[in-house]
């Protein structure tokens, strides 16, 4: 396929390394040029403003939060000047407004497009093993199918209007940010009371705690990385992005609240440059540990 591609910050460079991996035409454009830079030694095309890539079959937008969207998508008009025959895939964690937004824009500029935003890091991006979900018209979704073929191990179809994948994408990373909270309280209670940490989580995932978020998030907590791929300031912007969704749905959500007081400490205390998990490590130093 033709793909464009704007935004290659962590994620979108390891999808645009995957789109080139597997054959696909790419041109690509950044609002900082330079980032685009390496990818024109691997055969893709730079472009010098995003309608430079409206002769795409798809254009994909990763960007960094609404205020890019916005900024680059919108208020620049540049939505407006996307022909029927492209088609908008927007990739990005937005919130359920802004979802609701694009999809309103785009029926009015007649312009298809679909929302999948991914599960994954940066790593999972460029080895093509997503969890994408997408939503949107048919018709649409399909003609995205070779490319999640490409970036994901699975596609969930999450139904005709695109903004339920972006709820769905808020409301799971809500759930994420509630169980490093609460691995990082019952690490504290654990290890402050005599056990081994490393025990204490062999025991959990080794019974009914036995999924991936619990052995990751757990393992990051104990073994924190050098260089974080997701940080606790981005799991601060999720969480606010749940706390959104719940007061445009009606939706109380009293954890999340919880949950912003303890990243904004943790900020405040340093953390968040840190890795999403270090939430946790926050917890236990609260705890004199």
């Amino acid at each position: 396929m033709n793909i464009g591609l704007i935004g290659l910050g962590q994620m979108g460079r390891g999808i645009a390394h995957r789109l080139l991996d597997r054959g696909h035409t790419l041109s690509v454009w950044n609002r900082t040029a330079a980032a685009a830079e390496p990818f024109r030694q691997r055969g893709a095309v730079i472009a010098t403003e995003p309608v430079g890539l409206f002769d795409a079959d798809v254009v994909i937008t990763m960007l960094a939060d609404d205020a890019a969207i916005e900024a680059v998508w919108i208020r620049s008009g540049v939505l407006q000047r996307m022909p029927a025959a492209a088609l908008h895939l927007n990739m990005a964690s937005v919130s359920l407004r802004m979802g609701q937004q694009l999809a309103e824009l785009h029926r009015a500029a007649g312009s298809p497009y679909v929302s999948a935003p991914v599960f994954g890091r940066p790593e999972a991006a460029a080895t093509g093993q997503l969890d994408i979900v997408a939503a949107g018209a048919a018709i649409a979704v399909t003609r995205c199918e070779p490319l999640f073929a490409s970036l994901g191990r699975r596609c969930f179809n999450a139904g005709t209007e695109a903004h339920c994948a972006n709820v769905v994408k808020i409301a799971r990373n809500f759930l994420l940010g509630s169980i490093i909270e609460s691995l990082g309280e019952a690490f504290a209670l654990a290890q402050k009371s005599g056990v081994d940490p490393e025990l204490f989580l062999d025991i959990i995932t080794s019974t009914s705690m036995n999924a991936p978020a619990y052995k990751n998030y757990g393992r990051l907590i104990l073994e924190p990385p050098v260089q974080p791929t997701f940080s606790l300031k981005l799991g601060l912007k999720d969480v606010e992005l749940a706390l959104a969704a719940g007061d445009d749905s009606g939706v109380p959500l009293p954890l999340a609240t919880l949950l912003r007081e303890q990243h904004l400490a943790a900020i405040a205390h340093g953390y968040g440059d840190r890795d999403w998990a270090a939430l946790g490590n926050y917890v236990a130093a609260r705890a004199g540990l």
